[in-house]
C-alpha cells in the first residue's frame, strides 16, 4: 500500500517533477544527436570495461536504461541498440528488459502516489465498474500491450497509476513482453561495427509487417487467458440471473 501524499506538499512536488521532466525534454532535443556522440567517443573504454567488469557494467547499464526511461526523452530504442552493441543480443536484450520493467514499476510507483487519490476523487465513480477486470487482468493486458510495439510505452505506464495492479505484476509482465523487440533490437546493435552509428538507426527499421504481425499473434495468445475468465465470469452472471 502506497502512502497518500499530503495535500500541501503536493505543488511543491509537481513543480519539481515539471521542472525536471522539462529540462530532460529540453536537453533531449538541444543535445540529443551530440550525447550519442559524446558517448561514442568513448566506445573504447567502454567495451574494455564491459570485458574486464562485466557484471558490474551490466548493473550500470541496467541503472542507465531504469533511469533514462523515466524521462520524455525516447531513447529506449537507442539504448537497446547499445546494449546489443556492449553485451551481445541474448544478454543485450535481457538487460535492457530488466531497466525497462524496473522502468515501469518506477514510473508507475510515483504516478500512483501522486495522482491515484486525486483521480479516484474525481472519475472514481467512472473507474469502479473497470477496477476489479482491470486489477484481476492487468498482468495479461500489460504482458499484451508490451508485446505489441505499436501501443505507446505512455498509455501502459498509465494503467498501474490509475488500478491498483500489484507492481510484481507490472514488472514481470513488462519484462516478459520487451524479451522479443529487445532481442530483435539488440541483435541490430550487435551487428554495429561503431557505437555513432546508432545514430542511423531508427524504430522504423524494425517495425516492420515480418516483425509487428507475429508480435500481434503474441499479444492476442497473451489475451486468451484474460477472454476466457471474462466469458466465465459472464456466463455464470447470466446463470445466477
Amino acid at each position: 500500500m502506497i502512502p497518500s501524499i499530503p495535500t500541501r506538499y503536493l505543488p511543491w512536488i509537481l513543480g519539481l517533477l515539471g521542472l525536471f521532466l522539462g529540462s530532460a525534454t529540453w536537453a533531449a532535443f538541444q543535445f540529443g544527436g551530440d550525447i550519442v556522440r559524446w558517448v561514442a567517443g568513448f566506445q573504447e573504454q567502454l567495451v574494455s570495461g564491459v570485458d574486464a567488469r562485466p557484471a558490474l557494467a551490466g548493473v550500470i547499464y541496467v541503472l542507465v536504461v531504469t533511469f533514462g526511461k523515466v524521462t520524455p526523452f525516447p531513447g529506449g530504442f537507442l539504448l537497446m541498440l547499445s546494449g546489443g552493441f556492449l553485451f551481445g543480443a541474448p544478454v543485450g536484450a535481457v538487460l535492457s528488459a530488466l531497466g525497462s520493467a524496473s522502468s515501469a514499476v518506477m514510473v508507475g510507483g510515483i504516478g500512483r502516489w501522486l495522482f491515484f487519490d486525486a483521480i479516484h476523487r474525481r472519475w472514481g465513480s467512472h473507474l469502479a465498474r473497470f477496477q476489479d477486470t482491470v486489477a484481476t487482468n492487468g498482468f495479461n493486458f500489460i504482458l499484451a500491450a508490451r508485446l505489441f510495439p505499436v501501443v505507446p510505452a505512455w498509455i501502459i505506464n498509465l494503467m498501474p497509476v490509475i488500478f491498483p495492479i500489484p507492481f510484481r505484476h507490472v514488472w514481470m509482465a513488462t519484462f516478459l513482453g520487451l524479451i522479443p523487440l529487445s532481442f530483435v533490437v539488440a541483435s541490430l546493435g550487435e551487428g554495429l561495427s561503431n557505437l555513432a552509428q546508432v545514430e542511423d538507426l531508427s524504430p522504423s527499421d524494425v517495425f516492420r509487417p515480418s516483425l509487428l504481425l507475429p508480435l500481434a499473434g503474441l499479444a492476442l495468445l497473451a489475451l486468451a487467458p484474460s477472454a476466457v475468465r471474462l466469458w466465465r465470469q459472464r456466463r455464470r452472471a447470466r446463470g445466477m440471473d
